[in-house]
């Protein structure tokens, strides 16, 4: 899967600069960003390592695998669709990038945050392929850091494109459709 991304992101020419700050990141963002990125190192080498031995692991059932397997896949796409549509646009940091426009089109007409529901599940579907009791405390910790994420995303956005982003907020879902 991850071969397939890179290809993708290659083919489509991706532009992932994710540490552009922009000309107004909101907050002290860097710390954050770094203990994630060392979280996720450190369980992307963790849960594969742990599945043989059956350390802190369920019991082995194909059907959560797969499960797990297609929530991987299915977030891992949506990731790039939004990546793709974002362009020049995309940083890790909550900020607005110069010459910032909204970005209405694609995944972002129906979805306001769709990188972030791509993290939710990957979140969930990597520790169901690894069958990793890990995963419990990881998808409550990843989806309320997203959860903050996006109210201070949100409120920067409002901040700075007013009431064209209302408008757009009140036609789109945060994460899910007709859900959240």
């Amino acid at each position: 899967m991850a071969l397939v991304g890179v290809v993708l992101a290659l083919v489509w020419r991706l532009e992932v600069q994710p540490f552009r700050k922009g000309k107004r990141a909101d907050g002290r963002q860097r710390w954050a960003l770094a203990a994630i990125f060392a979280a996720a190192l450190f369980l992307i080498w963790f849960l594969p390592y742990s599945d043989r031995p059956a350390l802190l692991t369920f019991a082995d059932a194909a059907a959560l695998r797969y499960a797990g397997l297609v929530l991987h896949t299915s977030g891992s796409a949506l990731g790039l669709v939004a990546l793709r549509t974002l362009g020049k646009q995309y940083s890790a940091y909550v900020t607005v990038q110069e010459d910032h426009q909204p970005v209405r089109t694609g995944i972002y007409s129906v979805i306001r945050h769709p990188i972030y529901l791509r993290a939710i599940l990957v979140s969930v579907g990597l520790p169901l392929v690894f069958r990793s009791w890990l995963g419990l405390p990881l998808v409550v910790l990843v989806t309320s850091w997203l959860v903050l994420r996006i109210r201070q995303e949100e409120k920067l956005l409002a901040e700075h494109f007013g009431a064209e982003f209302e408008a757009y907020r009140r036609r789109t879902w945060r994460l899910l459709p007709y859900v959240y």
